[in-house]
């Protein structure tokens, strides 16, 4: 358990003053309040004096063993009230009570019955008994809703900070929750990025009262060791170091107004419980925001590498193709056929649309990134976007046959007619890519209540279940694609534009080869921002 800081001599400055005021009030307290007991004593014998009157008119009807049981009422009042000696004193003077009114010779305190002594010293044994149990329960009474309020106040805080995933955030859970416990202004003070101690939080109300000390902060933070501080006149002001282990991470500031209402023991108890939660959440959310900013250094280290390589083996593939094709039809040294410029013409074409589809990928994945894709809807036509598409990529497609099912009735699409485009020809791209040069694909549009569904089956190498999700996520490849060029980015360009428009795109393996990939579209757009997320 953090005591304060007892040795003024550790400290310099206002602060040693204030520590030796601080232990002499300490001691003052520990010899209890004087008031408070001197009322327990007198309220012990008033209630003795009062029941020695009641029992006094009806004494010739109880017998004495009846009246001495009920001398023991106050003293298990006593007990449960103010504890062991106010009860044991209670018993003396019952006991006294007893013997100079009820036993014979009346109002004289000689016996003339030997056994009468051994009952009082019965009585006594009694009395001192049920008071020390009574005490005892009485204690472990309050030790028990000590520990209840500690832990009420515990789960209180931790249901405040359990989610909470920013720094700055935790710190006003932290002040608000203490503060709202004692009533008492809080502040919080973490450390910065370069290690210097940042007011994060504070109470508004109340508020604190007075600046922080910088060098009672430093100290604290680099010793673990709490320490009161405050002066005459003046609220004080508690700073706890919330400590983990060898590890401090900070200092909550607490206020304490007066000098004559401090914490008491439990509070203090309490005080303590809270900073080492409050420690290890600090200490949560720190580790939590090193970690993400690792995985992200390592991740956009990742993805920097994985767009150079295949940029590199992207472009270089139909430059150097272009850059032949020019060269064999600048050369007057070279005779070409017709059909042999065609066929260079071709090629020029073809590796020119493969570069345009790579910089319009890469177009398209840096504003979906950024949040800068915003959506132009208008009313399409389904099967003339189909068409379309259809036309664009009809070199690429080449001997392959292409059947397309769009039922008649079909409604227009609200939707971005481009973007669109640009979704289904990288699906159909991607099914052409993988498939045998004279496999068919088939292309379906079915209409529901609610939405649009595009599903574009290939019969090529087909993907494995667990590969459904991960062939969305940008530069992924799969091991049986691994000979084929891309990028990785086509698919994961369409989901993005899909989520956009409130839809999705699917891929499911086919039956008994290849696979079907469904775009699903909702008819309405949706009520947000048409902002790709």
């Amino acid at each position: 358990m953090t005591r304060p800081a007892r040795n003024p001599e550790k400290v310099s400055g206002p602060l040693t003053q204030s520590l030796k005021w601080r232990v002499l009030r300490t001691r003052w307290r520990r010899q209890g309040p004087i008031w408070s007991n001197i009322l327990a004593y007198l309220s012990v014998t008033a209630m003795v004096a009062g029941l020695t009157v009641l029992l006094w008119i009806p004494r010739h009807v109880f017998e004495a063993v009846n009246i001495a049981l009920l001398y023991l009422l106050p003293v298990l009042f006593s007990a449960v009230r103010w504890g062991l000696y106010p009860a044991f004193y209670a018993a003396v003077l019952g006991v006294l009570a007893f013997d100079y009114f009820f036993i014979p010779p009346i109002f004289s305190y000689s016996v003339s019955d030997l056994r009468y002594l051994v009952s009082f010293a019965v009585f006594l044994v009694v009395a001192t008994l049920t008071a020390g149990l009574a005490s005892s329960l009485q204690r472990q009474t309050r030790e028990a809703q000590r520990r209840e309020r500690t832990t009420a106040s515990l789960y209180g805080l931790s249901r405040q900070i359990a989610m909470v995933q920013d720094l700055r955030d935790v710190g006003q859970a932290i002040v608000r929750h203490v503060g709202q416990t004692f009533g008492v202004p809080v502040a919080i003070v973490l450390p910065d990025a370069d290690g210097r101690l940042v007011e994060t939080s504070q109470t508004d109300s109340p508020p604190l009262g007075r600046p922080l000390n910088p060098s009672v902060l430093q100290w604290v933070y680099r010793h673990g060791t709490a320490v009161g501080y405050g002066g005459k006149h003046r609220p004080e002001l508690l700073y706890m170091p919330l400590k983990t282990e060898d590890t401090v991470h900070g200092v909550l500031c607490l206020g304490e107004y007066g000098l004559d209402h401090p914490f008491s023991p439990e509070q203090r108890q309490i005080i303590e419980s809270l900073c080492g939660l409050a420690a290890v959440s600090v200490a949560r959310v720190t580790y939590e925001t090193q970690a993400r900013i690792a995985a992200l250094t390592a991740e956009s280290e990742r993805l920097r590498t994985a767009l150079l390589d295949s940029l590199s083996h992207e472009l270089r593939t139909p430059v150097t193709a272009i850059m032949g094709a020019i060269g064999s039809l600048s050369d007057d040294q070279i005779s070409l056929s017709t059909q042999d410029q065609e066929e260079l013409v071709s090629t020029i074409r073809d590796s020119v649309m493969r570069m345009n589809r790579l910089i319009t990928n890469l177009l398209g994945m840096v504003r979906l990134e950024s949040g800068l894709l915003r959506l132009n809807r208008r009313a399409c036509d389904v099967s003339d976007m189909i068409g379309v598409v259809v036309r664009q990529m009809r070199e690429t497609i080449g001997s392959r046959p292409v059947s397309i099912q769009v039922p008649e009735d079909l409604p227009p699409l609200v939707a971005d007619e481009v973007l669109m485009e640009q979704a289904l020809v990288n699906i159909l791209s991607n099914a052409v890519k993988y498939s045998p040069s004279h496999s068919p694909i088939h292309i379906t549009a079915i209409g529901s209540a609610s939405s649009l569904r595009i599903a574009i089956r290939d019969f090529g190498v087909g993907i494995d279940p667990e590969e459904k999700e991960k062939i969305f996520e940008k530069f992924y490849r799969s091991a049986k694609t691994q000979n084929v060029p891309g990028t990785g980015l086509g698919l994961a360009i369409c989901q993005g534009i899909a989520r956009a428009h409130g839809g999705q795109v699917t891929a499911t393996p086919g039956s008994p080869q290849g696979t079907i990939f469904t775009l699903e579209l909702p008819w309405t757009p949706p009520s947000h921002e048409d902002k790709a997320p």
